[in-house]
Parts: C-alpha cells; sequence; structure tokens
C-alpha cells in the first residue's frame, strides 16, 4: 500500500511569517536615517520627520556633516500642500537625498511644540515667529550650528521652476556645510539671517 505523504504542521513563526511579510507590504518602508559617515555613534535622526528635537537634531547633522531642509507650512495653506505633495514627500522615497540633508517639517497651525538648543519648549507657531515667517509655505536651510544658509524659498510663484530652486538650495547647502563660504553661505537679505 502506498505511504501517503504528509505535511509538517507549520511552526508559530511559520504561521505568523506571511502575516508579518503582509504587514510590512501594507505599511510601507521604513524611514530613512541620517547617520555619520565616518562611523561615529553620532544620534540616529529620520530622514524626514516633523521638528520636534533641535539638539539632537544639531548633534546628528554635525556628526554627518549635513544641513537640514526646514519646510514650513499650514494645514490652510493650498500652496503648501502642492509643495508638500509634488516636491517635499517625495523626496523620502529618493535615494538620491538619502545622508545628504535630513528634512524638517514645522506645521504653524499645529498644537505641537518644539525643543530648542538651550532645552526651552516652543509652540510651532513662535518659532516660526522667531524664524520670521510671515508666509507659508517656506523652505530654509540650515548647517549643523543652526544657521541659516542662503535665501529662502517662499511661496509658490512659478511651480514649473520650484524643482530648480529647491535643488539649488539643497546643493548651496551641502557645499556650505562642507566647505563654508561667507560670501555664498550668509543670506543677502537681514531678514534671511535666520537662526534655529
Amino acid at each position: 500500500m502506498p505511504r501517503l505523504l504528509t505535511r509538517p504542521r507549520p511552526t508559530l513563526i511559520g504561521r505568523l511569517l506571511p502575516l508579518l511579510s503582509l504587514a510590512l507590504l501594507i505599511a510601507g518602508p521604513l524611514p530613512a536615517t541620517a547617520w555619520a559617515e565616518d562611523g561615529d555613534s553620532a544620534p540616529t535622526v529620520p530622514f524626514m520627520a516633523e521638528l520636534r528635537d533641535l539638539p539632537r537634531d544639531l548633534a546628528a547633522m554635525k556628526a554627518a556633516k549635513i544641513p537640514m531642509l526646514l519646510f514650513v507650512h499650514a494645514s490652510y495653506c493650498p500652496y503648501c500642500q502642492v509643495v508638500d505633495s509634488d516636491f517635499i514627500s517625495p523626496m523620502a522615497k529618493d535615494p538620491a537625498y538619502q545622508g545628504k540633508l535630513i528634512v524638517r517639517r514645522l506645521e504653524i497651525d499645529a498644537p505641537g511644540s518644539v525643543l530648542d538648543p538651550r532645552g526651552n519648549s516652543e509652540s510651532n507657531r513662535d518659532l516660526a515667529r522667531r524664524l520670521g515667517v510671515q508666509l507659508v509655505p517656506v523652505v530654509v536651510f540650515f548647517g549643523p550650528d543652526g544657521q541659516a544658509i542662503g535665501a529662502p524659498i517662499t511661496g509658490v510663484t512659478v511651480p514649473d521652476f520650484y524643482p530648480y530652486y529647491l535643488q539649488q538650495g539643497i546643493e548651496l547647502a551641502e557645499r556650505c556645510v562642507k566647505t563654508p563660504d561667507p560670501q555664498q553661505c550668509t543670506p543677502k537679505k537681514r531678514a534671511d539671517r535666520r537662526v534655529l
């Protein structure tokens, strides 16, 4: 009589593995992080996140020698939504930006707060006001010292040229972090010389 082959009973891990795979598929990739290039034990920070902890972000930027792109926006602003959906959010999935900078978001009408470099808590609105933001959306680049780099990108005048302005700002910020040149890196207008 032929012998019937029986399947072994799956283990607990064997049962959970398909569920875990499905959960990861639904959740999407884990957020990328910024890291130190020289292997230092720098604080690991998410590549793109809400601005919450400036001391941690500045320490990670300094260790990795990378700038910050700060996207200041508001929930009621349709231009902010365009900049976010068309330009800022896609950066999270683009490997060209990973490890070159960190992206922080500051929603001025959100109830959150930010820990400043002195350890004080500051509301999103107060930080935006202190940075001189009067109109949103604004993209400002900062070096690891907390000083603004170049001129901010304010508003959306010509959406077709926005990617160019954004890329120019990123390239300038990267250059200024690696080899600071006050002539190129320091904003020309006094109002643009923002400090985190």
